[in-house]
């Protein structure tokens, strides 16, 4: 978010917290103009449609995980960097900018009606991650932490189902132990890798 423009900064933050909770779908010009008391035109001066829209927030999501995930594991190695991922992975689905969760979870379940546009951001996006994952599998490889026969698209696929676990449990079944069993899920799995 940048100062340069208060009132967009204000839609996206406002539209990320209703894609978190129903999806992007969820998201359109007059929602968010009556929920934030601005004039239709306030919204149109900044995104021509409702697509321009959804994809504002979704950018606006990728733009925050990218900051809270991965840029802030740049420096780390190795094994220090894949434990650290998935720690803040699990912390940005329970940030409470996201007041229902992690906003690609939605809209990946709502992928097959989402405008193709915004199919192809979103699946970039998730692309994107899991080469960071494979990226952070290989150095820990390298360095050792794990051993070299790991299928690191298996050992990502089961992080995902661990995210995906944590998700349901935390959002759906508000268990206040989600994370604690995500945690110790994830490090059974890293010492069964070594």
């Amino acid at each position: 978010m940048t100062a340069l423009n208060p009132t967009r900064d204000r839609i996206l933050s406002h539209g990320l917290g209703i894609a978190s909770q129903q999806g992007l779908q969820a998201l359109s010009m007059g929602t968010l103009a009556r929920e934030l008391d601005l004039p239709r035109s306030g919204l149109t001066s900044h995104f021509a449609d409702n697509e321009s829209l959804q994809l504002g927030v979704l950018e606006q999501a990728a733009s925050l995980f990218l900051r809270e995930v991965i840029d802030s594991t740049a420096s780390m190695a190795g094994d220090a960097r894949l434990k650290a991922l998935f720690v803040r992975w699990i912390a940005w689905s329970r940030s409470p900018k996201l007041k229902g969760g992690c906003p690609f979870v939605l809209a990946s379940r709502q992928s097959e009606s989402l405008a193709p546009l915004l199919r192809v951001r979103l699946k970039e996006v998730l692309d994107t991650w899991s080469q960071v994952l494979g990226e952070a599998v290989a150095a820990a490889k390298t360095n050792g932490f794990l051993r070299p026969d790991i299928d690191a698209d298996q050992l990502i696929f089961e992080m995902h189902g661990l995210y995906l676990s944590h998700h349901f449990f935390h959002w759906y079944m508000k268990d206040n132990t989600a994370e604690y069993r995500t945690l110790k899920a994830f490090d059974r799995l890293i010492a069964a890798c070594r």
